[in-house]
């Protein structure tokens, strides 16, 4: 199942570059209104005359998924940090109807994944995926919560929009990825990135399990890079190691891969 994406975009935006994603973005953030009733074309309205002081790249509501803002260029939606590093924001739409809140939230889950995915990101909860509440928690830039209430209000937990994602992206995969990244954890993420840019293929991101050992899918890509942790790799028939004893010693592995 797909969705169709309505563009309308806020006039008069200001297009600034993502600073950590090579100019494209590295994940997307999960957000809720806190407007119960709202909708989406009804947020784009008013963000249309409050755009100085924030807004953000979508809006989801039962009825459709409406972009108001390139996902090319930052928007001012979760802190300076997260803004600049370079997260596309979406916004769910509030109701306290549940047949309403269910349309809303299959496409709500659908587009996160889908721009996951068009990036090759693969989906990782904290890094690539992240709700507003865990921005919060990790840069203090903004004290938001959400979706976490809201989602709960719906009987829905954000452990479930992290599995329903995955579901999703799993579904657009398709075919087999050639080359995949593994790294050891969150640190590594924004090497991984930059190393998948200067590959210029499909390259897909992996996260080790917490035993230290690849996911399957991991396992099952053409060629697999193995950015920290252990030096002897994970076992993949045709991986290459990129680790050091510490996480600065990964960064120069890397940096002399690619170069520099």
């Amino acid at each position: 199942m797909s969705y169709p994406i309505t563009v309308n975009l806020i006039p008069g935006l200001p297009k600034e570059p993502y600073d950590g994603g090579v100019g494209k973005y590295v994940g997307v953030i999960a957000h809720s209104t806190a407007n119960n009733g709202d909708s989406a074309d009804g947020e784009r309205n008013y963000e249309s005359t409050t755009w100085q002081n924030a807004f953000v790249h979508a809006f989801v509501d039962d009825q459709k998924i409406l972009q108001v803002a390139d996902f090319n260029y930052i928007c001012y939606g979760a802190g300076h940090t997260a803004n600049h590093l370079g997260y596309v924001q979406v916004e769910l739409c509030q109701t306290t109807d549940q047949a309403k809140f269910e349309k809303a939230y299959v496409q709500y889950v659908w587009l996160l994944a889908k721009l996951l995915y068009n990036r090759k990101l693969s989906v990782i909860d904290g890094v690539t995926l992240m709700s507003h509440a865990q921005v919060s928690a990790k840069w203090h830039e903004t004290t938001h919560t959400d979706p976490i209430e809201y989602l709960a209000s719906h009987g829905k937990t954000w452990a479930n929009v992290v599995a329903d994602v995955t579901e999703q992206y799993k579904g657009m995969e398709g075919n087999s990825v050639n080359e995949g990244i593994l790294i050891f954890g969150p640190d590594d993420f924004v090497t991984a990135n930059r190393l998948a840019a200067t590959l210029g293929n499909e390259v897909a991101i992996f996260m080790r399990k917490l035993d230290g050992t690849a996911p399957e899918a991991a396992r099952a890509v053409g060629h697999l890079y193995v950015i920290g942790g252990a030096a002897s790799g994970v076992g993949h028939p045709n991986e290459t190691v990129l680790s050091g004893a510490n996480w600065f010693a990964t960064v120069a592995a890397v940096a002399k891969k690619l170069g520099y």
